[in-house]
């Protein structure tokens, strides 16, 4: 389950590709060499719907994590990024970001991801919290009606 509440972020993104995993130095190493892809601004509502009603267990065929939370002070941190499936590339995220929050929420709890994942279909933007490298950042998406 804690897998799961770490990949709710992507959530709205949909897709079935095969997943792009980096090498587990590489992973949580900089990706300052990395050329990052163009975030997009904006995802339609459609493809949030689908992802939601599709289900977690459709959705985690095409991301992966890191096996371990990140852990600061003794206490949960987020979820590091270990792969991710070609059609995440707009987005801006990378293999070694740590999801800290979705749209404000937490995500530590299975119950919490649920919320957080359920709260898609009616929100109007989806947001993560998330550090590169200990510097903090935040993807801002919105869920656009008629695309």
């Amino acid at each position: 389950m804690r897998l799961l509440a770490a990949l709710l972020f992507l959530a709205a993104c949909g897709g079935d590709a095969p997943i792009a995993k980096a090498p587990p130095a590489q992973a949580a190493s900089s990706t300052a060499t990395t050329p990052e892809a163009q975030p997009s601004s904006s995802i339609a509502r459609s493809q949030v719907s689908a992802t939601v009603h599709a289900g977690f267990g459709m959705f985690l065929q095409t991301v992966a994590i890191d096996e371990h939370p990140v852990f600061q002070k003794g206490k949960f941190h987020g979820f590091r990024i270990a792969g991710l499936a070609p059609q995440y590339a707009h987005t801006g995220l990378m293999p070694g970001d740590v999801v800290t929050k979705v749209n404000g929420m937490p995500i530590e709890r299975p119950e919490q991801a649920i919320e957080v994942f359920r709260s898609l279909e009616i929100a109007s933007e989806l947001h993560i919290d998330y550090e590169r490298d200990g510097a903090p950042l935040e993807l801002r998406l919105a869920i656009v009606d008629g695309q």
